[in-house]
């Protein structure tokens, strides 16, 4: 339980990191698809590497089924989801876009108590809301663009795919282990995207390589793995909750690289979704 909580924490704490470095590098003109895809390429060796200095059998499904749950894991979250929200960044800002992208969260807890049996407690119940509404405080701070019919829906897409994603994942871990998961589902995303984006590589910027780089070393090649093995012991509900602290980090580095304004409301939102964990999290 305490590795769980502690491998879905460090996950959170460097997904914190990745909206002010996405909005530094993703410009008008850049394709989600193109940026994503990228992150893949830097993202694979870095998990094979860890595969390797850990010693760590990588697990093959032998079964179609199994293939068919790393499918899904892998075109559903980072796929759909990555791609929705990246465009929802750029059409209506940070702010609106995770707001509305993190209610993942309840719908993540919803189909684990579904598909899963997974036990929603009062104090999971209470601490996702009290995280939720966290998350509401903190991004009403920032300076984000005026409504956007294509990106609200682009974030409520995120958000669906984000949650079905998290379901996706937990039944592929049925099938193998979470860095071989990890592995299989960003090679399998990666020959999709570039079938759609192979031409288009050679027009992105160069910040928005260097931003997709980065973002796509640590956030699919670290943080991703560690989120899988979250989900792999301490399940799907107790494992997005704690998902919920990448918001309140993300605004106070954006506040740092970006130099947005850190407001009362944010510093509020993040107490309260600090408190959300405390009580979600607590036996």
């Amino acid at each position: 339980m305490e590795l769980g909580l502690l491998a879905a924490l460090a996950a959170s704490l460097i997904w914190g990191f990745a909206p002010a470095i996405i909005k530094l590098g993703v410009g008008e003109d850049t394709s989600a698809m193109v940026f994503n895809a990228l992150r893949l390429i830097a993202a694979i060796p870095v998990t094979v590497l860890i595969i390797v200095v850990l010693h760590e059998q990588l697990i093959i499904p032998s079964s179609i089924i199994g293939w068919i749950a790393i499918f899904a894991a892998g075109t559903i979250g980072p796929g759909i989801g990555d791609v929705a929200y990246i465009y929802a960044i750029r059409e209506i800002g940070g702010g609106k876009a995770v707001t509305i992208g993190y209610t993942y969260i309840l719908i993540s807890q919803f189909l684990a108590l579904l598909f899963f049996g997974e036990e929603l407690t009062w104090k999971l119940i209470i601490g996702s809301l009290l995280a939720v509404t966290g998350i509401w405080l903190v991004a009403r701070e920032a300076k984000t663009k005026t409504y956007n019919v294509k990106g609200i829906i682009a974030s409520c897409v995120s958000a669906v795919a984000w949650g079905f994603g998290s379901i996706a994942n937990k039944y592929a871990l049925f099938y193998t282990n979470p860095l071989s998961l990890a592995l299989l589902r960003m090679m399998l995303l990666l020959i999709i995207l570039l079938a759609f984006t192979w031409k288009q590589l050679r027009n992105i910027s160069r910040r928005a390589i260097y931003a997709s780089i980065f973002t796509g070393a640590t956030s699919y090649g670290i943080a991703m793995p560690l989120f899988l093995y979250a989900l792999d012991v301490i399940g799907v509900s107790v494992t997005v909750l704690v998902t919920a602290l990448s918001p309140a980090l993300g605004r106070i580095t954006t506040r740092i690289l970006v130099k947005e304004e850190l407001s009362l409301h944010g510093i509020i939102g993040t107490i309260v979704i600090i408190l959300g964990l405390i009580i979600g999290t607590s036996t």
